[in-house]
């Protein structure tokens, strides 16, 4: 095998003992960038989330410190571009899926508690620590702005800055009875780092294929999928496009679509934390786990293939991966559906990407005023205090 065929990748486990370990496992990739002639070699990371080290569930403080955590500690390892799952803070709420209206409520209630203000101290506090880091950092976290929450990512460049602001375009199912719609301007989910081109998804927006039109036709170079605790097919007769599996296939089929790097990055649920969200007991699910029974955490490369090891479901760990974007021209020369590979004299989308306000105002004076007035809230608001109390 060819000298281009390898390049290290690590395995980091976190133990409550023994703290950071790693594993050490050599792989090289070779993958060619857009920009023709030039040859660039990275770091990546995926951070897998568990409950088990630090409070996480419903903990809006607890899941800043872990965040702010993880950035610091795949920073050291020399990433420079790092992924979260899916509303890592304050976690996955399964629960609606799994109960009746008046359980959910409950738990809902301190989720809501717990989520995010885009513009608040706690997400000043995660820019912060991405400076300080010197990294770039795609969060998904479940946003609060007035009485409403959202599927969000946020991703923060080297600088601190807040570069990409989206929320999930379409909850899934069962999410619809807790989170919004995500605004027009979530479509617009890539931007330019020194590192490639990186974007962003949510869920089964993998497979929502006028949004991953939209997607490609940005160049992604890299993404980071954000994913939910998913589980082994068919447990408990849950369909199978619930289950992990199905999920990083769907992470797969985005990387060969597009040819681009994926990082697939999912939670890991603990008994502890299952109890706190009221689905230990439910047939789908077996504790601790979560992460993808096939690949806990994994890179696909922008052939499809995957570049990482199996990981234990029920164990918190963070992949390293070594890349270069050298192979991405090499796979579009085969397929490249926004250049050789399309027809768009046949086929194309139309887009809507504005957002649109609630009430707008025919006077300019009035107008400038309302703009003024900001829907997000401060996440040490009279609602949060209560519910922390009850």
């Amino acid at each position: 095998m060819s000298k281009a065929m390898f390049k290290k990748c690590i395995v980091a486990a976190a133990s409550k003992k023994t703290g950071w370990q790693r594993a050490r496992r050599s792989r090289r990739l070779e993958i060619q960038q857009l920009l023709p002639m030039m040859s660039h070699q990275w770091r990546i990371s995926s951070g897998l989330r568990p409950s088990r080290l630090s409070p996480l569930w419903l903990d809006l403080e607890g899941g800043v410190e872990k965040t702010i955590k993880i950035i610091r500690s795949a920073a050291a390892e020399g990433a420079k571009i790092i992924g979260f799952p899916e509303v890592f803070i304050p976690g996955y709420p399964w629960t609606p899926w799994a109960n009746n209206f008046i359980v959910t409520q409950a738990v809902l209630k301190e989720y809501q508690a717990n989520s995010m203000a885009l513009h608040s101290k706690e997400m000043d506090r995660i820019r912060e620590a991405v400076r300080e880091a010197g990294v770039n950092v795609v969060l998904g976290f479940s946003e609060r702005d007035g009485g409403s929450i959202y599927i969000a990512q946020v991703t923060i460049t080297a600088d601190g800055n807040i570069a990409n602001h989206r929320r999930k375009i379409k909850p899934t199912h069962y999410e619809k009875t807790v989170f919004g719609d995500g605004s027009a301007q979530s479509i617009y989910n890539v931007v330019q780092t020194p590192y490639g081109r990186l974007g962003s998804l949510n869920c089964w927006e993998h497979i929502q294929p006028w949004l991953k039109t939209v997607f490609y036709s940005q160049h992604p170079q890299i993404f980071v999928g954000g994913w939910w605790p998913a589980f082994e097919p068919h447990a408990g007769g849950s369909p199978y496009i619930v289950s992990g599996q199905a999920s990083s296939r769907m992470s797969q089929l985005v990387s060969m679509e597009g040819g681009i790097f994926g990082i697939v990055c999912c939670q890991v649920v603990s008994e502890a934390g299952a109890e706190k969200m009221k689905i230990l007991g439910y047939p789908w699910f077996t504790f601790p786990g979560g992460g993808f029974s096939v690949v806990s955490i994994l890179y696909t490369a922008p052939d499809g293939s995957t570049l990482t090891e199996p990981v234990d479901p029920g164990k918190e760990v963070i992949v390293y991966a070594d890349i270069s974007l050298d192979k991405i021209n090499e796979v579009k020369l085969v397929a490249d559906i926004m250049g050789n590979y399309s027809r768009f004299d046949l086929f194309h989308t139309e887009v809507h990407g504005k957002n649109w306000l609630p009430v707008t105002y025919g006077d300019e004076e009035e107008e400038t005023q309302s703009k003024d007035q900001r829907a997000d809230i401060d996440n040490e608001s009279n609602s949060r205090k209560l519910a922390s109390l009850s």
